[in-house]
């Protein structure tokens, strides 16, 4: 058992100070005042220890084109992104899917988050042709997360045509199925693995990739769903144009919009969209720096209002759910030209909670989790933030995290139990980077 004292405690019951955290192999065990610590408790000063982060949304391959695409071809947009995005996905071996994602992942190990939605649609050899597993592309992504020592959901893509009418192109041909039940068996056969730190949930790419007649059929899966929503102005008019409906509205009719559904980026809904969600308890991914990196645009404010709002880094532009969390206020500034527009009323801290939850809590419900925060029984996934930073000096603590801290003020991170970053660096760092950089491109 290990037993850490820093100087606050971020609880689910809110912050406390002088407290200690004692952690068996998995789970909190106790919330120790001081006259119960133990002599050896090993102390933290200025950290702050809270929940570990969740990241809801993430492609991890992307990661290899980072700072590649952020010069002019002409009339940039999604569109011209995405094609680029095709060449990295089609020259990526085995090994080098593994080895991008071990990368990935170790980045989000380091700057706090202890858990990833990935949003995997990488299926098969390059054309199409299939590999004997199966599921070999999502098994070396699953590997690479539990190398690092965070928690995985692999949200297994389904994606079976181009758009309305367009059979996949050949560029397009590892990501896709020839049935929605060849992707429902897959989705099975990754929710049994035999780690308690990998789950599995299905994910149709988007309303423009997957025929109508599978939607339906979709549905049967019992458990978390989730979409990329109203991402482009052109996918909703293609969708109105197909299914005389939005991209949510054609999805909800086909009995996927559940508790258990996630909105990835809804940038664009369509009247009554968030009113749905709202409904039906689903919850909203946003990404912002990918969306503003992209060209996609903001997530509106009714939804970031009404809805449980999580978080994602989507293309890993950045690896940053501080930056992330912060965004959905300020962002929300920038949209109603005021200030705290996300701030219950009258509640003192009230603003920083909201965005430490959707960094947080949010994001796990939205993986299928019942984490509501550090408690006793309550997984141990937990990070230390450093508050000695000059930039927190006279910041109350959560307020100083949500507003000021970034990647680098990780100092500690517990995953199950099990310290996986110290001083701020993980055990495999250099290993890892070193097997990524014959991968990345140059």
């Amino acid at each position: 058992m290990e037993v850490v004292r820093p100087d606050w405690v971020y609880t689910a019951s809110g912050l406390k100070r002088d407290v200690a955290i004692a952690m068996d192999d998995t789970r909190i065990v106790g919330i120790l005042p001081p006259e119960r610590q133990p002599r050896d408790v090993v102390r933290l000063p200025g950290r702050l220890i809270m929940p570990g982060m969740v990241n809801a949304h993430s492609h991890a391959f992307q990661r290899a084109f980072r700072g590649h695409v952020q010069w002019s071809q002409g009339e940039d947009d999604f569109w011209t992104w995405r094609q680029a995005m095709y060449g990295v996905a089609n020259s990526l071996t085995p090994d080098g899917i593994e080895a991008i994602s071990r990368l990935a992942f170790l980045e989000m190990a380091e700057s706090g988050i202890t858990h990833v939605g990935e949003f995997h649609y990488l299926h098969h050899r390059p054309g199409g042709g299939r590999y004997t597993d199966p599921d070999e592309l999502a098994h070396r992504v699953i590997r690479a997360a539990l190398d690092v020592g965070i928690r995985i959901t692999l949200l297994r893509v389904v994606y079976g045509r181009h758009s309305a009418g367009k059979a996949l192109t050949a560029e397009q041909g590892r990501f896709g199925d020839r049935s929605p039940d060849e992707a429902l068996a897959a989705a099975t056969r990754l929710a049994a693995h035999p780690d308690p730190r990998v789950s599995a949930g299905i994910a149709p790419h988007s309303v423009r990739a997957v025929p109508p007649a599978w939607l339906p059929e979709l549905a049967a899966w019992d458990g978390v769903v989730h979409a990329h929503v109203a991402e482009q102005p052109a996918e909703v008019e293609g969708c109105f144009a197909e299914h005389g409906c939005s991209p949510l509205q054609a999805l909800d009719r086909s009995g996927l919009v559940t508790s258990a559904f996630s909105a990835v980026h809804l940038t664009h809904p369509s009247a009554g969209d968030v009113q749905r969600l709202a409904e039906v308890g689903a919850s909203v991914v946003a990404c912002p720096t990918t969306e503003m990196d992209l060209g996609d645009g903001f997530l509106p404010n009714d939804a970031r209002q009404k809805t449980s709002v999580c978080l994602g880094s989507d293309s890993h532009a950045a690896i940053d759910l501080f930056w992330e969390a912060r965004a959905l206020e300020l962002h929300a500034r920038a949209l109603a030209g005021r200030r705290n527009v996300l701030a219950p009323p009258g509640e003192r801290h009230g603003l920083a909670k909201r965005l430490l939850h959707a960094a947080t809590s949010a994001g796990s419900r939205a993986l299928g989790s019942d984490a509501v925060g550090l408690q006793v029984g309550s997984e141990a996934d937990l990070i230390a933030v450093d508050l000695r930073h000059v930039a927190a000096v006279g910041m109350p603590p959560l307020e100083a995290v949500a507003f000021a801290a970034n990647p680098q003020w990780v100092t500690d991170v517990w995953t199950a139990g099990q310290r996986i970053v110290a001083d701020g660096r993980h055990v495999a760092r250099e290993r890892i980077i070193a097997d990524a950089r014959d991968h990345l491109l140059r």
